[in-house]
C-alpha cells in the first residue's frame, strides 16, 4: 500500500484479491483491463470497509491495472517421478496453495533447505543420488499435501462470515502448519 495524503483515502494506492470459489460464475469474465474491473465492481457489493471503498475508488477509465486470474493448486501425490535422481520440485511447482494460511514461503524454504541437504549427502558420498532424491520426495509430498489441504479448507472457510472463526489463521495465527 502507498498513501499519498493519509487523511485522504481516495488517494491511497492499495493490492486488493478476490478469491471465489471456482464454478461461481457461470460467464468467465475477461481476464484484464477495464472489462475486468467492471465485472468485479458488479460482482462485490457490500463490503467491510475500507475495502468497498478501496473497490469503488478504483478508477475505470482504464488507468487501473487489473488482473483476474484463477488460483490454481494441487495437491502432490506420492511417487513423484525424479528420473534416476536428476529432477526435485520445491515451492510452488511442488505444492502451489492459497494465501490463507500464509505457508508457501514457508514450505518454499524447508523444501530449499532439505534439498541443499540432500544434495550434500550426495556430494559426500552417502546414498545414491536417486535414493536421496527420494528421501527428499518422501518428506516434502505428504507436508506439502497437508499444507496445499489446510489452505483449500481455510479458503473455504473465508467464504462464509460465521465460519471464518473456525479458521486455522482466527485460531492459530501464521504458526507453522506441519
Amino acid at each position: 500500500m502507498y498513501v499519498d495524503d493519509p487523511d485522504d483515502k481516495s488517494t491511497w494506492t492499495t493490492f486488493w484479491v478476490k478469491i471465489w470459489r471456482r464454478g461461481v460464475f457461470p460467464d468467465s469474465p475477461a481476464s484484464q483491463g477495464t472489462e475486468a474491473l467492471a465485472y468485479l465492481k458488479e460482482t462485490t457489493k457490500n463490503l467491510v470497509e475500507p475495502f468497498q471503498s478501496q473497490l469503488d475508488w478504483t478508477p475505470s477509465d482504464g488507468s487501473a491495472t487489473c488482473f483476474i486470474d484463477e488460483m490454481k493448486t494441487w495437491t502432490p501425490i506420492a511417487p513423484l517421478e525424479s528420473h534416476g535422481g536428476r529432477v526435485a520440485l520445491a515451492g510452488d511447482a511442488a505444492h502451489p496453495m492459497l494465501v490463507y494460511r500464509g505457508q508457501g514461503f514457508q514450505h518454499a524454504v524447508v523444501d530449499a533447505d532439505n534439498y541443499v541437504n540432500a544434495l550434500l549427502k550426495i556430494r559426500d558420498g552417502g546414498d545414491s543420488r536417486e535414493a536421496v532424491i527420494a528421501a527428499y520426495n518422501d518428506e516434502m509430498v505428504p507436508r506439502g499435501a497437508t499444507a496445499v489441504e489446510q489452505s483449500l479448507k481455510e479458503a473455504s472457510l473465508s467464504m462464509d462470515l460465521e465460519s471464518v472463526k473456525k479458521m486455522m489463521m482466527a485460531r492459530q495465527g501464521h504458526g507453522r502448519s506441519t
